[in-house]
């Protein structure tokens, strides 16, 4: 029993996400076959892959082919600027941008999707820039100051190996501190970078067979804005050694409601907001369902080393 709440815990609060989602799981079954899309723009990096796919049937089985979508038209607008996708050849449903500038904070983006006599449109505006501020080693106890980690902004990737960053399992708390910006909410990630570091959790009830069963990587439910600007990572978050990455989220009004609606990712356990009970996500998207959302992004970096 301890074993499984243990990963219940570990799973419910750093799920593991990816950009090529399957709908009929993520959104839930749909009275009919809906269009469903997947992107999410990222202040400072290229306009993202947009996936385009239709609901199954309920009950049915989820067939990313099947139900692939790789004849539409689709154009992201901000301003006066247009952005034509083309689908992807190599990969059905997935649609691939034909110029890829890097998308702009505080800045609003308009989807349309043409299939066949149905169309989809959604919007999102862009939230500032999120930049750390600093990453601190903290006394779990008293909260004082035992280390201040170098930032990728002063040593780039030289951070994994700065003597400041390394960091001894389960010792100490890791608090990121960054200046609050106009966002709906945050989210933090964390990537084990190391597929060969070893497995660090120690407890009578996980054993060296259970290893497996831990992701590396994943992201907590969403956070409610807070002019604090800082979020802390919990040790039991982190199941290997070797390179971390440590990503904090602002997020845009769409990103915020559907991570904060969907059950899936937001089971109840550690955030989310009183009250939050939904059955579906909120889709703020005309003619379909689906994630359309925006988000900026800074991350902090480290190394994890055993407990001995």
């Amino acid at each position: 029993m301890a074993k499984k709440l243990f990963h219940l815990i570990l799973t419910s609060l750093l799920l593991g996400c990816t950009a090529d989602r399957a709908p009929g799981a993520l959104f839930g079954p749909a009275a009919e076959p809906a269009l469903v899309v997947d992107a999410l723009l990222i202040v400072g990096q290229p306009l993202p892959l947009l996936y385009l796919r239709r609901t199954a049937a309920p009950g049915a089985v989820y067939d990313r082919e099947v139900l692939a979508v790789s004849s539409a038209q689709v154009l992201i607008r901000q301003g006066r600027q247009e952005f034509a996708y083309q689908a992807d050849p190599d990969s059905a449903g997935r649609y691939l941008p034909t110029s890829a500038p890097k998308v702009q904070a505080q800045a609003t983006y308009d989807l349309e999707v043409q299939v066949e006599n149905r169309q989809l449109r959604a919007r999102t505006t862009t939230p500032p820039q999120l930049r750390v501020s600093e990453a601190l080693l903290l006394d779990e106890q008293a909260l004082t100051l035992k280390n201040r980690l170098k930032l990728f902004r002063e040593v780039g990737n030289a951070a994994y190996a700065a003597p400041e960053n390394q960091l001894r399992y389960l010792d100490g708390l890791l608090e990121v501190r960054f200046a609050p910006v106009q966002a709906a909410g945050y989210q933090v990630a964390i990537f084990s970078l190391d597929p060969a570091s070893p497995f660090l959790v120690d407890a009578d009830f996980v054993g060296d067979q259970d290893a497996g069963n831990f992701e590396r990587q994943g992201n907590s439910p969403p956070l409610a804005a807070t002019a604090e600007g800082k979020v802390s990572l919990p040790w039991f978050a982190v199941a290997y050694g070797g390179r971390h990455l440590f990503k904090v989220y602002a997020l845009d009004q769409n990103w915020y409601d559907y991570t904060r609606t969907n059950p899936a990712e937001n089971p109840g356990f550690g955030g989310g907001l009183a009250g939050d009970s939904f059955e579906r996500p909120l889709f703020p998207i005309e003619g379909g369902i689906g994630l359309f959302g925006s988000a900026s992004v800074d991350s902090v970096g480290f190394f994890v080393l055993p407990r001995n």
